[in-house]
């Protein structure tokens, strides 16, 4: 859908191009040699996953982690917050599977312990944060291999994007997203509403700001720091005790980028 949305760019593209292998489009069962570009969403979940992933490598001369999914885990990276066998349990033990309790063994690829970002397991050359992507970043990336070039990846981060006035001045205590209506020009950390435009790397515009809604921090960490939820609690921190009444600080600060973070899981001993 990221791509489709280039609507009438896509003739810039298409010409250029030609798309050896994407199940979503093609029925294409075997990865072929020789592919210049491969564009890889989404994290590693399973060993089918892992074996894919090192073949895309071996067969292609750039790989491009595709989106936070691939970049950083994604959402679905919140699920290294519990053990493995937690996870399948509560989604085999419902009414509406048909053996309630019984997890599937058969003909099924193996869970690794967590969702793993691509460049966990092999080397990328590029990555392409959003979720989605921009249209005018995919344009911007096919049109600059293209032509043989490093494509423009930000390195800044969205409060230098966004408009909304900063006066330096700390909240006491944070409020949800629904609870009053934020003062539409004033910057919403602020104001006590919880954003993470101070650790996500920019590139998508001050989007969510712009529609008065706190920065929920998609395009991930940027390359300055390690750590995106290291880099979103330091700058929580300093608020005092307003930062340690925040519920789900896992939640908030790790959303996008659980599984590239430095403790990419929860420990249960």
């Amino acid at each position: 859908m990221s791509l489709l949305d280039l609507h009438e760019q896509l003739l810039e593209v298409f010409p250029n191009v030609e798309i050896l292998f994407g199940p979503i489009v093609a029925d294409i069962k075997e990865i072929p040699e020789g592919i210049d570009l491969f564009l890889i969403e989404g994290g590693i979940r399973n060993e089918h996953d892992k074996h894919l992933l090192e073949e895309i490598r071996e067969r292609s001369k750039v790989v491009v982690a595709w989106g936070t999914c691939a970049a950083y885990g994604g959402i679905p990276a919140l699920g290294n917050l519990y053990p493995t066998e937690e996870l399948l349990k509560e989604v085999f033990s419902t009414d509406t599977v048909d053996n309630p309790g019984e997890v599937p063994g058969e003909d099924i690829p193996k869970l690794l312990d967590r969702v793993y970002p691509v460049s966990h397991f092999i080397d990328v050359d590029l990555i392409l944060p959003g979720c989605p992507p921009k249209p005018e970043h995919n344009l911007e990336l096919i049109t600059a291999l293209l032509e043989g070039k490093k494509p423009k990846i930000s390195m800044k981060i969205v409060c230098d994007e966004c408009p909304r006035v900063k006066e330096g001045t700390y909240p006491k205590e944070f409020k949800r997203t629904f609870e009053g209506i934020p003062d539409s020009k004033k910057c919403l950390f602020e104001q006590g509403y919880p954003c993470l435009g101070m650790a996500t790397r920019a590139g998508c515009g001050a989007k969510c700001p712009s529609v008065n809604v706190p920065c929920r921090g998609c395009y991930g960490k940027t390359d300055a720091v390690l750590d995106q939820g290291a880099a979103a609690a330091n700058a929580y921190a300093v608020t005092g005790d307003a930062a340690l009444k925040l519920p789900d600080k896992l939640g908030l600060f790790y959303r996008f980028s659980m599984a590239a973070a430095l403790i990419p899981k929860k420990i249960h001993k």
